[in-house]
């Protein structure tokens, strides 16, 4: 109860103090000098922004800004990082992700999982970086003719194999894609998700 009324009685004083500063800078903002113009942001003609003063000087200072997709940018720094041959299609794998409604992380992921990002695959130009085919104890499995291809078969795989039937955790991904780990403590889901959180 003291301090509820200790409170009541020290908000008072505060917030007159904090009334007063404000009052107090905004006539010094009204008795400026009315002949310096206030710092202003124009258009230019290319839809880019520029900021301009012109107190004491005639500089201006200028930004353009590019809309862009980071979520590329993140899987190709990813890839680059870890040498994959994949770097060059990052784009085209935010773009499927798109097209198949998955998260666009996810193929890279599996990836790296199931081959160290295309480094080590079933066989030599197979481009089959996520183990397809590839069952526990055997050395081949899905060749496919290029990245490309590879990277549009394996997202519409996941979208019609598991998102489709309503498996969109990584955990009953996992138990279908890698049923041997779950009973390793769903270690297959423990990488991805992994995999998946360094990429942000």
């Amino acid at each position: 109860m003291v301090r509820k009324l200790l409170l009541v009685f020290l908000w008072f004083p505060v917030a007159v103090i904090f009334l007063g500063i404000n009052l107090t800078i905004l006539a010094a903002s009204l008795n400026a000098d009315p002949k310096v113009p206030p710092l202003s942001v124009v258009p230019t003609y290319s839809d880019d922004f520029q900021i301009t003063t012109s107190r004491g000087t005639a500089q201006v200072l200028g930004a353009t800004v590019t809309a862009a997709d980071a979520r590329a940018l993140l899987l190709e720094s990813f890839l680059r990082q870890h040498d994959s041959p994949m770097t060059p299609y990052a784009d085209r794998i935010v773009a499927k992700a798109d097209e198949n409604g998955i998260d666009f992380r996810l193929v890279v992921a599996i990836a790296m999982c199931e081959s160290n990002l295309g480094k080590r695959m079933p066989t030599r130009n197979s481009h089959n970086a996520w183990g397809i085919s590839v069952y526990s104890g055997e050395q081949d499995g899905a060749n496919f003719r290029d990245w490309t291809f590879a990277i549009d078969w394996v997202s519409k795989y996941i979208k019609e194999k598991y998102y489709d039937r309503g498996l969109v955790s990584l955990k009953d991904i996992g138990a279908v894609w890698a049923p041997p780990s779950v009973e390793n403590g769903n270690s297959w889901m423990n990488c991805v998700e992994s995999f998946q959180s360094s990429i942000l």
